[in-house]
């Protein structure tokens, strides 16, 4: 997991060196030979020695974040602590790449080896996401010699959620729905009865006075969630390629969360070719909901549809779930869902009023 990058730099002064030494010999002249010799000897030491050095603080090197879990929405970001602590007690500056996928942004990080130094990122996209390590790289102070090390480490998942928006939802779907005019009552999902609290359920359903009343955590119980709509989204590779750095899976998930905050809960149904999955989502899964997306079309979109932002040198050091954890859709492959498809999910329903489409501008017949 160690990459030894010589500059040009370092050739060069070994070819002007053995150049004024063999000159000497040409000339028989004894200062030009013994002179190029000491310097090729203390050159070549000074080489050695930092990289010898290098190497054994490169091996003995760990990253160490200081926590596991990092919450923070699209747009905004959160810092947190780590350092790179290795067992030879030194105090070399590095430079320090973190390794994840784009759901993520951070900078190139300059760092002291054995300092604890903070680590900022920022959301740019809707997912759960990971950051599996960093590539450490060491270089002399003339700019001679690189050494590159691989550092994973625990991984540090990092949730990032949509934006927080407090406007009206008024998007038209299928039937023309629209979400001005429903009862609250009507959002939730008509009363039924009171149960046994289950904790696969979201806290908002607990009813709170009667839960004191019987000391026992109760909620409601209510129908198939009343007027609120049901999402059938475009679940293709498309939705997942970036477009001018945005994707158009997370306006649709943005959208899903903005209604999740009437309704606690919704269904969406999720379709590409050939695969049809029906979900019921609260506002905390939606993270969740995209990594499962995003993992189900990288696996069936083999590695010419999938782009991993980390050098292949290195890459053979990561087993199949790390590299899962990184890889991003780079080109849609040909998995949009037929038309024929979209209406039999439609006529299943039954009740298009209630039926909000998501990326299907462009459907293929």
């Amino acid at each position: 997991m160690i990459r030894v990058i010589p500059s040009n730099k370092l050739l060069v002064i070994y070819l002007v060196l053995s150049g004024l030494t063999y000159i000497g010999l040409l000339t028989n002249n004894a200062f030009s030979t013994y002179f190029g010799l000491m310097l090729f000897i203390v050159f070549t030491s000074y080489v050695l020695s930092w990289y010898l050095l290098a190497m054994l603080v490169a091996l003995y090197s760990r990253l160490i974040p200081d926590q596991g879990r990092a919450e923070l929405t699209v747009g905004s970001s959160v810092i947190i602590g780590a350092r790179i602590l290795s067992k030879i007690p030194i105090r070399w500056d590095a430079k320090l790449t973190l390794i994840h996928s784009p759901h993520i942004q951070s900078n190139v990080l300059r760092v002291r080896i054995n300092n604890e130094f903070p680590i900022k990122l920022m959301g740019r996209w809707i997912g759960s996401a990971k950051v599996i390590g960093g590539i450490m790289e060491l270089s002399d102070s003339l700019g001679l010699l690189s050494i590159q090390r691989l550092l994973l480490c625990d991984c540090v998942e990092v949730v990032i959620r949509p934006e927080r928006s407090n406007s009206t939802i008024n998007r038209v779907g299928v039937g023309g729905y629209t979400e001005h005019g429903l009862s609250m009552e009507g959002r939730l999902g008509d009363f039924r009865s009171l149960l046994t609290y289950d904790y696969e359920r979201p806290a908002s359903s607990i009813h709170w006075l009667t839960s004191a009343r019987v000391s026992e955590l109760m909620m409601i119980n209510r129908s198939d969630y009343g007027s609120c709509p049901i999402f059938i989204v475009n679940a293709s590779s498309r939705t997942l390629v970036p477009q001018d750095g945005k994707r158009p899976i997370d306006e649709a998930l943005q959208l899903i969360n903005d209604l999740s905050n009437y309704c606690g809960e919704v269904k969406v149904i999720l379709m590409r070719r050939g695969y049809v999955e029906e979900k019921i989502v609260s506002r905390g899964a939606i993270p969740y909901l995209e990594r499962e997306i995003r993992v189900g079309i990288i696996r069936s979109s083999g590695e010419d549809g999938v782009h991993v932002g980390l050098p292949g040198y290195f890459r053979k050091y990561l087993n199949d779930d790390e590299l899962l954890s990184i890889a991003y859709i780079k080109a849609p492959a040909d998995d949009e869902p037929s038309i024929e498809e979209l209406n039999k999910i439609i006529n299943a329903i039954g009740s298009k009023n209630r039926i909000i489409l998501l990326n299907f501008e462009a459907v293929n017949g």
